[in-house]
């Protein structure tokens, strides 16, 4: 079996949640720590201390990924669920401050000398992927034009 890279993961800063969560998400997946997360019924094969166990343990795998300015707002989570919700509605705001910051990032995307197309074409639909999904639209013309 393939050996995950985590080598690319990055803390969350409280600016860069969309991209963190998905990185997050995928390593949670990979390393079989998604079940606390993202369901929302305990397994009738775990007990009840174990099933609490392991929302402590995805919690405090999580919180290796966050930087000092976020730990402050979940150091004392031990509900991975709960922890996840906590994410979305400190950082997954549809607010007009977010809009601004991933309309900001996509306008300031340039491409990098030597980086490859792919990774630059890559990195610009991610910009609007996140923009897509909190709401923001565009039209078509201005999408081609972009």
């Amino acid at each position: 079996m393939m050996e995950p890279n985590y080598g690319k993961m990055i803390s969350l800063n409280g600016t860069n949640y969309h991209k963190w969560r998905g990185k997050m998400k995928d390593i949670l997946l990979v390393k079989r720590l998604h079940l606390p997360v993202f369901t929302t019924q305990k397994p009738e094969n775990k007990s009840d201390e174990n099933w609490a166990f392991e929302h402590e343990m995805v919690c405090g795998y999580i919180r290796q990924w966050v930087d000092d300015n976020v730990l402050n707002h979940i150091a004392n989570d031990t509900h991975a669920k709960t922890l996840w919700d906590k994410f979305e509605t400190l950082y997954a705001s549809k607010s007009g401050n977010n809009k601004l910051f991933l309309l900001k990032q996509a306008m300031n995307l340039r491409y990098k000398e030597g980086t490859s197309i792919s990774d630059h074409l890559s990195e610009f639909q991610g910009c609007f992927d996140l923009l897509f999904s909190i709401g923001v639209k565009f039209e078509d013309e201005i999408l081609g034009l972009w």
